[in-house]
């Protein structure tokens, strides 16, 4: 067994630990590991005793790790997601292709596009195994650079000395409300129009969405923000409520088709230009070229 750094700790006790926090019993880490469970509870007490603290609460029949372990667990789950990701390279150099890949994503495209296209890559993959990690648009370079993911969704501008990308689609802004809005009879929506509307809106720490109340607001029209939301396609059910409506763009609210919403133009409006990026140099793995391909061509299908 490998021990780190002369500790006497050894991985198999990490990874050990890794699995029971994040199925929250040994019984479980037992069976993800393929090894019995009071060989689990073995290393666990070894740890304890090593590092001298107490590592799990037992809460309802769960272990609920205490605040040193997940200090422990942050570091140690990045070290085996990066061991995992030299694993499937590894796999890749050598001509054995992976069946597993991570897609990093804003949560509104797991809405529409990133279904759609995996169900038309299933076929093909029958067994594949995807992960998907989400966050904001500057969470995704993180997802990259930190190997939690093998490609990514955002928009420009990316760093291209850091990354290779290809475009997917380019979008303009649009303001989207739910069927019957008094907005259904204009084919064109301005910040005039938005006076005293009540708006549902991500937080403001996205920039796209500062810019469409300034505008608002150089038009001497302040916004009503109504509902602020965390997660972008979190704004949906409230617009499909009639709590009010929202200004975003024609590639996000495309993948809104499922909530009966209308859009329509918004002017003034901005582009954004969205991509799939990866690493830069590196060679992607059959299942992960053959997913960037489906999701360009569904992105561009509508």
């Amino acid at each position: 067994m490998v021990e780190i750094a002369k500790t006497g700790i050894t991985l198999r006790q990490l990874q050990i630990l890794r699995e029971v926090v994040r199925t929250g019993s040994e019984r479980s880490a037992a069976k993800m590991l393929e090894i019995t469970q009071p060989a689990v509870s073995q290393q666990i007490k070894q740890l304890e005793t090593m590092l001298g603290v107490q590592l799990f609460l037992r809460d309802k029949g769960r272990l609920q790790p205490t605040s040193q372990t997940m200090m422990l667990f942050r570091d140690t789950d990045a070290t085996f997601v990066q061991m995992e990701r030299i694993s499937r390279t590894v796999a890749a150099l050598k001509g054995v292709e992976s069946d597993t890949m991570s897609i990093a994503t804003p949560h509104i495209f797991c809405l529409d596009l990133i279904p759609r296209a995996l169900q038309r890559l299933r076929p093909h993959q029958p067994h594949m195994i995807v992960h998907i990690r989400s966050g904001d648009y500057h969470e995704m370079a993180e997802h990259i650079l930190e190997g939690r993911a093998d490609i990514a969704l955002s928009r420009l501008p990316i760093d291209e000395n850091i990354f290779d990308w290809v475009p997917l689609v380019t979008a303009t802004n649009v303001c989207v409300f739910h069927a019957g809005h008094r907005f259904s009879r204009e084919k064109i929506i301005t910040p005039e129009e938005m006076k005293g509307e009540p708006l549902i809106d991500v937080d403001p720490q996205f920039n796209s969405q500062q810019m469409n109340e300034n505008a608002l607001r150089y038009m001497g029209i302040e916004p009503y923000l109504a509902i602020q939301v965390d997660v972008i396609g979190q704004e949906a059910s409230f617009l499909a409520a009639g709590l009010g409506v929202t200004i975003t763009n024609s590639f996000a609210a495309s993948q809104l088709k499922a909530f009966s919403l209308e859009i329509r133009p918004y002017e003034p409006s901005s582009l954004y230009h969205y991509i799939l990026f990866w690493q830069k140099g590196r060679r992607l793995p059959a299942l992960t070229e053959a997913a960037r391909d489906a999701l360009v061509a569904c992105a561009n299908d509508g």
